[in-house]
């Protein structure tokens, strides 16, 4: 368990919602549930949109988008296939039901951010350029928040700021035509924009997330406010960095660094393993926790279908009914633990 050196903008908010999980993500821990495919096919997606800013893509059309977006798909599946909680996600195209619909959205995204690129190039004197680009660098004055913005581009009315997102970006619950951006891409970019004024001196027009699909979404920010929640994101590092100290001398234990509550627990793929969590299940058991269970393995029952239940007894609540697991895959490489089960017939 390290201290954090920087924080990134991006990451900051999930900072907040459970610093536990980012030291555990940072720490290189391999993950104990299986992420989402659609978060691989978020993160294909996105290379491809950066390929095309630093004008690797130029004037290739669709069909060199199309050569480079099989080769990282074809790269992220052979890192699947090597991990048994993934395999079973490979192919992708069968996984993620609009697999093709967000290729497509992938391309014509990319496509329009090369010819912006090309049109854009070598139009700037050298001092303008350094500060209106692709995957821009910035950082606070001593380095404790930085990361790259997808675009700075120069307008006739001064720069703006983009963030290309490959998910969705409204606030779940809301309608459609709200258009309410996630508070976290809200205080990404303001963090962003106060970064950008502390490299330039100078404060961008307007701040704006770019979905694969439809028309830019504009954070309306206050310089005031960004600067203040930049101050707010370095105060936050340092007490960060103190709580992960107190944890590693032993003063204090690990649960002081969780936070949790359903809404963060349900998207940690470290959950099995954080007593802060089974413990806030078993303190609020009415809240919507993920459907995940703990205990000692009652019964091993192979089904005539091929397929396998299991009866488990629930180590938090001894006194209630054992739960039972149907129509488990008897596949080793999907379950090799299997091997170590004892069968019940």
């Amino acid at each position: 368990m390290k201290r954090f050196r920087r924080v990134s903008p991006s990451r900051y908010t999930a900072m907040q919602a459970c610093l536990l999980r980012e030291v555990w993500t940072a720490s290189g821990n391999d993950s104990l549930l299986p992420p989402s495919p659609h978060a691989e096919l978020g993160s294909i997606a996105h290379r491809i949109l950066e390929a095309a800013g630093r004008g690797e893509l130029e004037g290739v059309g669709n069909e060199g988008v199309d050569e480079r977006w099989k080769a990282l798909v074809s790269e992220a599946e052979a890192r699947m296939e090597l991990s048994p909680l993934r395999r079973h996600q490979v192919p992708l195209s069968r996984s993620i039901p609009d697999f093709q619909v967000r290729r497509l959205r992938t391309y014509s995204r990319a496509v329009e951010i090369a010819r912006d690129a090309h049109r854009g190039s070598g139009k700037l004197p050298e001092p303008s350029r350094r500060a209106t680009e692709f995957e821009l660098w910035v950082e606070s004055d001593e380095g404790e928040l930085g990361g790259f913005i997808d675009r700075a581009s120069e307008t006739t009315e001064g720069v703006v700021l983009s963030d290309y997102k490959s998910g969705a970006i409204l606030e779940s619950g809301q309608e459609k035509c709200s258009r309410e951006l996630k508070q976290a891409y809200r205080i990404q970019m303001q963090l962003y924009a106060a970064l950008y004024r502390q490299r330039t001196d100078t404060w961008p027009v307007r701040l704006e997330v770019i979905p694969l699909q439809g028309e830019p979404i504009e954070v309306v920010f206050e310089p005031e406010h960004a600067e203040r929640l930049l101050h707010e994101a370095k105060e936050f590092l340092r007490a960060a960095n103190n709580r992960i100290d107190a944890v590693q001398d032993g003063t204090m234990d690990t649960t002081v660094l969780a936070v949790a509550l359903p809404e963060h627990c349900r998207l940690c793929l470290f959950r099995p393993a954080c007593s802060a969590y089974w413990d806030a299940r078993q303190m609020d058991i009415d809240a919507k926790w993920p459907s995940d269970v703990r205990g000692i393995l009652e019964e091993f029952t192979p089904l005539r279908n091929g397929k396998i239940c299991l009866r488990i007894g629930q180590a938090d609540s001894p006194s209630l009914s054992s739960i039972v697991v149907r129509g488990v895959t008897d596949s080793l490489d999907r379950h090799p633990s299997l091997t170590s089960m004892p069968i019940r017939h």
